[in-house]
Parts: structure tokens; sequence; C-alpha cells
């Protein structure tokens, strides 16, 4: 295999459709990621439909955790790589408040109108003796449901304000696109499955942050990392022409992580009685996370660029629409798993019933919103 993994392509301005459309995939990836949860064997969703043997929601668990392991890190890579040219249309000031009102304005419009919705189950679930009232609950509950995406992006996006605010002129786009090498896409993955390891010793898989109430706080380094990188990818222009040579060292990376998890790594998968921090399982497990990570970004970089390219009105419709969805997925989840909880049937055929409703009633919901000017401007 080559080690070159990027060649000469468009200029870095040219508007790659594709990544919008990956965005689209992400989204819809979310909402299929939070019903399979619902009908799951992991009772973290507010509206839970527990299986009734566990071996039945043991298919929907191995679905959520392959997407977790990439699904989110993605997210940020990608909106890492349209941070740049934001923020060189404007100055650090105007960037920072444009940020305030896309990111922060609709994380408070969730908070205050659609987390009570999203909660509500889990509040008419406390025995009713022991049952505060709905306002003492809603300040003392720590789960923010999905926004917590949008309160670390938002965190992120102003710290590379306050970054560039500090260098006395913005860098441009390259004129032509930098090379990427497989070395240094291996160096990366190795790096991230360590630095994974040696957070989680300190930040165990599930612990939830108390302030941020983020459901994943274990997943802060390929986080940061990949945003990171979404920057770097934008000035040296490597998402413009991936080969084919790039898709493949993601598919290695993906087969190549079954060792570290067939080594030891499944261990770590054990919430109820699991090894010590500093046992080699967590290092294996974060190994294989990292490798399956990186590996599904390039095949999926690399299968969209070239099959996923276009920009008709159905791709204009679900791009234009996926950030609303994204805010308002959550409480229609819920509303819709309730509804369909009379049913009788295999957690894995309800959760193929409950996206079949959800994620398009969740689109619907969010093109209709939109219509409002005040929301579009902001959504």
């Amino acid at each position: 295999m080559a080690d070159t993994l990027t060649r000469t392509g468009p200029q870095a301005g040219t508007r790659l459709h594709y990544l919008d459309n990956l965005r689209v995939y992400l989204t819809f990836l979310v909402v299929a990621h939070h019903v399979a949860i619902a009908y799951g064997n992991l009772p973290v969703w507010p509206y839970w439909d527990a299986p009734e043997h566990s071996a039945e929601g043991l298919p929907l668990d191995l679905f959520a955790l392959l997407n977790q392991s990439y699904m989110m890190g993605f997210f940020f890579l990608v909106s890492g790589y349209f941070t740049p040219g934001s923020l060189d249309r404007r100055d650090s000031k105007s960037y920072a408040m444009e940020r305030l009102r896309r990111l922060g304005i609709p994380f408070l419009i969730f908070l205050v109108l659609l987390r009570p919705l999203y909660k509500l189950p889990n509040y008419l679930e406390m025995p009713a003796p022991e049952r505060p009232s709905f306002l003492e609950y809603y300040f003392t509950e720590r789960d923010i449901g999905p926004m917590w995406f949008v309160e670390v992006l938002l965190v992120f996006s102003l710290l590379y304000a306050w970054f560039r605010s500090r260098r006395p002129e913005a860098p441009r786009e390259a004129a032509e696109p930098q090379r990427l090498r497989a070395r240094h896409v291996l160096a990366f993955t190795l790096a991230l499955g360590v630095a994974s390891w040696l957070w989680r010793i300190a930040v165990p898989t599930g612990l939830y942050v108390p302030i941020l109430g983020l459901p994943s706080a274990s997943y802060m380094p390929q986080y940061a990392a990949m945003f990171a990188v979404g920057i770097v990818a934008y000035r040296r222009g490597w998402f413009h022409e991936l080969p084919k040579r790039a898709g493949l060292l993601g598919a290695a990376l993906i087969a190549g992580s079954i060792a570290p998890m067939a080594l030891g790594g499944y261990a770590a998968l054990d919430l109820e009685n699991p090894p010590p921090g500093v046992d080699p399982s967590h290092l294996a497990f974060g190994l294989w996370d990292a490798m399956f990570a990186v590996g599904s970004m390039l095949v999926l970089l690399r299968l969209f660029q070239r099959f996923a390219a276009g920009a008709g009105p159905l791709a204009r419709f679900l791009s234009q629409n996926a950030y609303a969805v994204y805010l308002v997925h959550a409480p229609i989840i819920v509303g819709v798993v309730a509804a369909l909880s009379p049913i009788e049937a295999t957690p894995v055929l309800k959760f193929l019933l409950g996206l079949v409703v959800s994620a398009p009633l969740s689109w619907v919901v969010s093109a209709a919103l939109r219509k409002a000017p005040a929301v579009r401007r902001v959504l």
C-alpha cells in the first residue's frame, strides 16, 4: 500500500457536498443509536423498553457500542473542519457571537422547552411518596440528553476563537492540498488509543461529569483530538480528494482492531465489575476503540466522497434540517417508544419500527419548525 493518502486537488475553499451528506448520515445514526438504546440492555434512556431476555437485546448493544466508538468523534471532526473557514470570514469576536447564537440559543431552547418532555418518563417512574416536585427534579437532574455535544462544541469553538484572537494574522487555505501519509494516521491512532486509556484511568467509561452532564466523558480525548484534526484537515486540504488507498487503510484498521479486543479488550466492557483502570484490558480496549474509530472515519470519508457527493433537492432538504433534527429527536424518540410499548415483538423488530417512525418524523418536525424565520436564523 502506498504511503501517501492525499494527493493534489481543488483549492480548500471549494464546498465539499459529501461532507454535508456525511453530516446527514451521522445525524441519522444518532437517531438510530438512541432508538437502539431504548430497546437494548442498558437502562440509560428515559423511556426504556427493556428486553424480556437480555440475549435479545445484545445485537442492539453491539450496534450502540460500534456507533459510540466513532460517531460523535466524527461529528467533532467534521465540525472542526468547518470551523476555520467560518472564522476566516469574520473576526474572533464576531465568530464567538455567531457560535453563541447558533449553539448557545438551541442549547437553552432544549433545556427550557424540550428537556422536560425528554425527562418526564424518568420522573414518573419514581415512587409517588419519594417523588419531589417536577421543578426540583428538573434543577437537580444532571442529564441534558444529546445536547452535551452542542455544549462541548461551543466550548471548543470559543477556545479556538480565543486562540485565533491571540494570533496577529489568521492563516489562509493552502493553495494545494498537502499530503497525509499512512504513517501519520497510524501514529495518531496509536497515540489516541494510549491517551484514551490514560484518561479512562481517572474517567471510567459510563461516568457522568456533574457540571457538563456528559454521558460519554471517557471519550473526551477523542473528541478534542478530532476537532483539532478537522481544523488541520481544512488548512491542508486533506478532505478534497482522498484516494481509495485511504479507504483501504481504514478497512485494514477496522480488521486489525479485532486483535486488541480479542487479546483482552472485551474485559473492559464489564461495567458491573470492571478490571482496575491500569489493567492491560483497558489499554487493549482503548487501542480497539481508536483503530475502529479512525478506520471507520477513513472508510466513510472515502465512500461518501466517491458515491455521495451530490447536492440535489433531497440532499439539500436533509442537510438543511439535520441540525434541527439533532435538537428535537430525543423527545420524539421518547414519545415514539412510549407509543409502541403495547406492541409485542422482539427488541430488534421494535427498534426497526421505532426507527422507521422516529427518523422521518424528526425531519418533518424540524422542517416545520424551521419555516419560522426566527427559528431558521439559529437552526
